[in-house]
């Protein structure tokens, strides 16, 4: 758990998750928290969850989603505190599927673009499906913090 004198992150427990899909349907976000899934949340001061993401656990590998942060939030380092926390437990076989114009976001915390061929299939078949939905997004796996990928 990190803190900083105006916001805590923690881990929710299995209980806790519905306040994570509370969260989602308040701010009319998309994302659904899932039991057994590992999800994190940042809360203010007056413990107001105030941004949630979550690990989608897969056979081979793992999916960040759902990372959001209320609007009145960001800009302030939330979601980067929330990501950071966040990848303690992230490994090489953690992939997320940010919008374009989040790339230089996720590649500051330490995610590389990847081309789809080679990657596991779970994790293509999923992106493939948003792709078709008309999402803007691409591929990117967990490289650790401040890495570039050499070509």
């Amino acid at each position: 758990m990190s803190e900083n004198p105006e916001f805590t992150a923690h881990w929710l427990s299995d209980a806790e998750i519905p306040l994570a899909s509370k969260f989602y349907r308040t701010y009319k976000f998309r994302g659904k928290a899932r039991r057994h899934d590992p999800c994190m949340v940042i809360r203010n001061r007056q413990q107001q969850i105030i941004a949630c993401g979550c690990l989608r656990k897969l056979t081979d590998s793992q999916l960040l989603t759902g990372v959001t942060v209320v609007p009145e939030y960001r800009g302030r380092g939330v979601a980067r505190l929330l990501v950071g926390d966040m990848a303690k437990a992230f490994d090489r076989h953690t992939f997320t599927f940010p919008y374009r114009y989040l790339v230089p976001f996720y590649t500051a915390l330490g995610f590389v673009q990847e081309e789809e061929m080679g990657q596991p299939s779970a994790i293509v078949d999923r992106l493939l499906t948003y792709r078709r939905q008309g999402r803007d997004i691409v591929l990117m796996r967990y490289a650790g913090n401040g890495s570039t990928r050499s070509a």
